[in-house]
C-alpha cells in the first residue's frame, strides 16, 4: 500500500459522506465481483455526491450481489426439512405459529382427512392463503404430476418456503403465486405474525403508508388459466375469505368446485365486510350446500341452514370452525 493510499483511507483526509467515483468503483469491486463495464460506468459515475450509505445500499441490495449470498446467514434464513403425510416442508426454525404445529408432526388432522376424500389424481386445487404450504404440498401429492395445485401466498418469507418445499419436492404440478387473493386489483397492507398473517385496505394517512408493508391485491379469476378446471378451493385468510373468493367468482361459477373454508365470523366484519351469515348467505346464493367439518373428520350436514351453523360454530368455542360447501 503506497502512502498515496494510506491517505486515502482518511489518516489525512477528512472522511466526506458524500459518494466519490473510487467509492462507487469499488462497489463494483467488493460487492459485486467485479469491474463495471464501458457502458454501465457512465450512469452510476454520475452518481457522485450522493449520500455514501445510500449508494451502498443499492449495490447491497442489487440482485447481482444477493446471489453471491454474502447477507444470506443469519437465524431469519434458518430453516429445516420435516418429513410428513408423505412430502417434506421447509419450516423457518424461529416459527412459532404454523411451523411448529408441523413440526410436531401433525397439522389439522381433520382437513387433512377431508382433502384426502376429495383430492383426486389430475385434478386442479387452488390454495387461497397457503402459508408455507402445508395443504398445497399434500395436494400435490394427491392430484400427482397431471394435476395442478396453484398457491396463493402473499407473505414474502412463506412464499420462498413454499416455493424451495416445491423445489425440493420436485412438484413441478404446483405454481406459486405471491400475491393477496382479493376482490379486486391495487394494494393491501400486510400484518403478521410468525407464518400467520393478515391483509388489510391501506391507512388514509400518507406517514402510515410509508411506513407499512404492502402486497399487490390480485383477482385470481385473471391469473388462472383457462383450460384447466378447478376442482377443489381451500381458503384460510384469516377473515377475507368473501373478498378472496369473490375475486374466483367466475372460476366458482364456471368449474362449481368444492370449497374448504375456514369461517371466523369475529373477524369477517373488520376485514370482509360482511358478517358470518352474509358470508354463508353468498355461498348459498352461488348454489352451494354447506356442512360443518368436525374435528373427528366427521361432518355436519346443514345445508342451507345459517342457524345451524352459526350454533355449532358458538358450540365449538373457538376463534372459527371450518365448512364444506359442495354444489347442490
Amino acid at each position: 500500500m503506497t502512502h498515496a493510499d494510506l491517505r486515502a483511507t482518511g489518516r489525512t483526509v477528512p472522511f466526506t459522506p458524500r459518494a466519490t467515483p473510487k467509492d462507487i468503483f469499488y462497489c463494483f469491486r467488493l460487492l459485486l465481483g467485479r469491474h463495471p463495464n464501458p457502458e454501465e460506468w457512465r450512469g452510476h459515475a454520475m452518481r457522485a455526491g450522493e449520500d455514501l450509505r445510500g449508494v451502498v445500499a443499492s449495490f447491497a441490495g442489487s440482485l447481482e450481489c444477493t446471489r453471491r449470498g454474502f447477507f444470506n446467514a443469519g437465524p431469519r434464513a434458518a430453516a429445516s426439512a420435516i418429513e410428513i403425510e408423505g412430502f417434506s416442508i421447509l419450516t423457518a426454525a424461529d416459527d412459532a405459529s404454523i411451523g411448529r404445529a408441523v413440526r410436531a408432526g401433525s397439522y389439522e388432522p381433520e382437513i387433512v382427512a377431508l382433502l384426502r376424500r376429495l383430492v383426486r389424481p389430475g385434478m386442479g386445487v387452488l390454495d387461497l392463503g397457503a402459508n408455507i404450504g402445508f395443504f398445497t404440498l399434500l395436494s400435490a401429492t394427491l392430484v400427482g404430476p397431471r394435476g395442478h395445485v396453484f398457491a396463493v401466498e402473499p407473505n414474502p418469507r412463506n412464499a420462498r418456503l413454499l416455493e424451495a418445499s416445491r423445489r425440493m419436492n420436485g412438484f413441478n404440478q404446483v405454481s406459486v403465486l405471491q400475491v393477496a387473493a382479493a376482490a379486486a386489483h391495487g394494494l393491501l397492507v400486510l400484518n403478521t405474525s410468525y407464518s400467520n398473517g393478515t391483509t388489510a385496505g391501506l391507512p388514509d394517512n400518507i406517514a402510515a403508508v410509508l411506513a407499512c408493508e404492502t402486497v399487490p391485491a390480485v383477482r385470481i379469476d385473471d391469473l388462472l388459466p383457462g383450460d384447466r378446471p378447478i376442482d377443489v378451493i381451500k381458503v384460510d385468510v384469516e377473515g377475507a375469505e368473501y373478498i378472496a373468493l369473490r375475486g374466483c367468482a367466475a372460476t366458482i361459477r364456471r368449474d362449481k368446485p368444492v370449497i374448504v373454508s375456514e369461517f371466523s365470523p369475529g373477524q369477517m366484519p373488520g376485514i370482509s365486510g360482511i358478517d358470518g351469515p352474509g358470508y354463508l348467505r353468498w355461498l348459498i346464493d352461488l348454489g352451494y350446500r354447506i356442512s360443518v367439518v368436525c374435528p373427528d373428520a366427521t361432518l355436519l350436514r346443514a345445508d342451507a341452514d345459517i342457524d345451524l351453523i352459526m350454533a355449532a360454530y358458538n358450540d365449538r368455542a373457538s376463534d372459527h370452525i371450518d365448512l364444506l360447501a359442495e354444489p347442490a
